[in-house]
């Protein structure tokens, strides 16, 4: 087992954990919005002192790779780091698989213009690993809904804030809203140690068509 580093700032919160041998030794979870790039490094350094752990100690960087993994990539470069990317959507299903084993999870994300980020998956207990069933893709809030109205049975949302949540549909679960877990991130770069790729290979995931003019 390794020692892994994981990093997100996909969403609105900054999230960092480290983790060893299956066990997260520390974890900071940070809703700091835009001040991701100065207050990151920072916040690393801590979770590293918490832990009684150095930069030199790590073996892996486990990052989700959508917006705000510029830093952990540079950081991968500058030590060598090898890295597991992990999608957000993703990430949301893994720590809602804890209280719902067997359920279809579905994670949203809201997107700009009534558009969401959303993907359904299925927890395997067997392995601790997740089934997908939709890949992660850009949705309108009809094309979601009829999307979500095609299953014959319940399945749990899993939105990024609940509060503002729009009702898909009355049948369908919503867990409380996200907020992203470092630890739990590190611990993915043990079940998903055989994604791990130079920093120079990581592709960043955008569902969306970039905004123009």
């Amino acid at each position: 087992m390794t020692i892994n580093l994981g990093i997100t700032c996909s969403t609105g919160w900054t999230s960092i954990g480290l983790s060893e041998s299956g066990t997260v030794l520390a974890e900071m979870n940070l809703n700091i919005g835009r001040k991701q790039s100065s207050e990151l490094p920072k916040a690393v350094g801590e979770v590293l002192r918490l832990s009684s752990k150095g930069l030199d100690q790590v073996d892996l960087l486990v990052l989700t790779n959508g917006p705000g993994s510029f830093y952990t990539l540079a950081l991968a470069a500058a030590r060598g780091f090898p890295v597991v990317p992990v999608n957000t959507l993703e990430l949301m299903a893994h720590q809602a698989a804890v209280f719902f084993r067997g359920q279809i999870l579905v994670p949203i994300l809201k997107a700009k213009r009534g558009h969401y980020y959303a993907a359904a998956y299925r927890f395997n207990p067997d392995g601790n690993e997740l089934s997908t069933l939709w890949e992660p893709g850009f949705y309108a809030f009809g094309q979601l809904t009829e999307r979500l109205a095609s299953w014959d049975q319940n399945v749990i949302l899993i939105p990024d804030n609940a509060k503002p949540f729009p009702s898909f549909s009355s049948a369908n679960l919503v867990y409380e809203s996200f907020i992203p877990s470092g630890g739990r991130l590190s611990l993915l770069g043990d079940l998903y140690f055989k994604r791990a790729i130079p920093f120079d290979a990581v592709r960043g995931i955008y569902l969306r068509p970039p905004d123009i003019g």
